[in-house]
Formats: structure tokens, C-alpha cells, sequence
């Protein structure tokens, strides 16, 4: 599981969950919780990283300086992979965590996608950073007319000092889908498509990320 679940999660917690039809029973929730102290909740979330096109790549090579074509590292999860780390954290921090200490905005299923832009990288004459997050949507990959819309998308700041003494800015972000728009699309993979101010960066969930976290 890659640093951007961990990272993110605390501003997951503060901008709260979008309600969906669907609740947790308690015994989901026990088994979130118990996944998550024992440190073993990767089959609760899903992530990728999500990178700009060949070509563009190539082309910042060539053109120098300071371009936006950086990756993002990106999770999905329900829920229960939010309790999971919610649980992971108190047991770090020798705090009790139980199904008692479970709002019910988190027993609401939804679906959450983080989205963490990598530090930048220097190549040669090049300082690759990543665009500003401008929106992030799901698609499917066997179907691309069927895209399915976040419900609220957080975003916030992220700022570091280049080699030349000055400072590169974007941004992270949080987007809740409802789960039932993601269950509805069309059967086989979908895309996390990462809109930005210079074109898409998308990485995929596939069939058996999609299986585990959805058909269970």
C-alpha cells in the first residue's frame, strides 16, 4: 500500500463521508477494525499511480525547466478500508478504537479516492512537478460513454522548495463517490481519471481490486 492512503486519511476524516444507501452492519465494521490492528488491510483498498502520457513526458524533456507533468500516487476505498486505518492509527498510538467510536457518517458506504502528488523530480535540465488538481472522476474502461461523477471533491495545498532556493506549489485532493454510481458501472475495470491544468493522469482499478472491495 503505497504512503498516499496514510497521508490523506486525516483530511478524509475532517471533510466527513457522502451518505449512500448502504450501511455497514456491525460485524463488517468489527472485521474493519480487526484488519486494521493487526496491520492487514490491503484487500480493503485499491491503488495505483496515475502519470502523464508518453509523449508528454518526452516532450518536457526536450522543452526544460520547471514542467507539470509529475505523477500522482492514488487510493480508493470504501469505508471499511477508512475504519481499517482509523484502527491501524489507534492501536499506533496505544489509543482504544471500537465499533463504539464508529459515526454514522462512516457507516454509511461510500467511496473515497485520495489523491497525493509525487515530490518533485530533477532529470537532466528538467524539474518535473505535478499539475494542479482540478477535478477526478471514475470511467470505464469498457464502456467510456459511462463516467461516474464525485459527489464533493476537497482539495489542499502542497508546496516545495526547488533546488534554486524557490518554491513549486500543487495540490492533493479527496473525492467521495456514492457507492452505488460506482457499483453500476459497466462489469470489467475502470479508470481514476485525475483531471488537471495540463490534461488527465489516470491509472487503473482492476478486475480482481474492483472484485475485492465490491463483491464481498
Amino acid at each position: 500500500m503505497r504512503v498516499v492512503f496514510g497521508a490523506l486519511i486525516a483530511m478524509v476524516f475532517a471533510v466527513g463521508a457522502v451518505a449512500a444507501q448502504q450501511s455497514l452492519t456491525d460485524l463488517q465494521i468489527q472485521d474493519a477494525i480487526r484488519a486494521g490492528e493487526a496491520k492487514k488491510f490491503t484487500h480493503l483498498v485499491s491503488d495505483c499511480r496515475a502519470t502523464a502520457g508518453f509523449g508528454e513526458v518526452v516532450a518536457a524533456g526536450i522543452a526544460g525547466g520547471i514542467q507539470r507533468d509529475g505523477f500522482f500516487d492514488v487510493a480508493l476505498s470504501t469505508n471499511e478500508g477508512r475504519i481499517a486505518y482509523m484502527a491501524a492509527r489507534a492501536k499506533k498510538f496505544y489509543k482504544k478504537f471500537s465499533l463504539a467510536d464508529v459515526k454514522e457518517d462512516l457507516r454509511r458506504q461510500a467511496v473515497v479516492v485520495t489523491v497525493e502528488p509525487g515530490d518533485p523530480t530533477q532529470r537532466d535540465k528538467t524539474m518535473s512537478v505535478a499539475s494542479p488538481i482540478e477535478h477526478i472522476v471514475l470511467k470505464s474502461k469498457t464502456n467510456a460513454e459511462v463516467v461516474a461523477q464525485p459527489k464533493n471533491v476537497e482539495k489542499e495545498a502542497v508546496e516545495w522548495a526547488n533546488l534554486l532556493g524557490g518554491k513549486v506549489q500543487a495540490n492533493r485532493a479527496v473525492a467521495f463517490f456514492d457507492y452505488g454510481d460506482v457499483q453500476e458501472l459497466p462489469a470489467g475495470e475502470f479508470d481514476i481519471v485525475v483531471i488537471t491544468s495540463n490534461g488527465e493522469r489516470r491509472c487503473k482499478v482492476g478486475l480482481k481490486d474492483r472484485q475485492k472491495l465490491f463483491t464481498r
